[in-house]
């Protein structure tokens, strides 16, 4: 099992950090336990990129992948040396 290195854009980052704290003022409990699947999810896919998600198209070049949390979504992008996480987003 290999294992890519990870990387998260800023707006990922800041996406992440929106989702919890959201969360976190309607239940901490409920928040934490959001983080931990999200958290875990990406663990999955740094070392199986292309398990559980499917391809999509976002307009420029590039292999790009969803996966999905409940009801938040994973945008990657995948290559050779590393992962790049691109955005984080609900969906209702």
């Amino acid at each position: 099992m290999s294992q890519h290195s990870f990387v998260f854009s800023v707006a990922a980052a800041e996406s992440f950090r929106d989702i919890i704290r959201d969360l976190q003022q309607v239940s901490l409990l409920s928040a934490e336990k959001v983080r931990a699947r999200i958290m875990h999810k990406l663990h999955l896919i740094q070392h199986q990129p292309l398990q559980a998600s499917k391809k999509v198209e976002i307009g420029i070049d590039g292999h790009f992948r969803c996966a999905t949390v409940l009801n938040y979504k994973i945008y990657y992008q995948v290559t050779a040396e590393k992962i790049a996480v691109v955005a984080m987003v609900y969906e209702k």
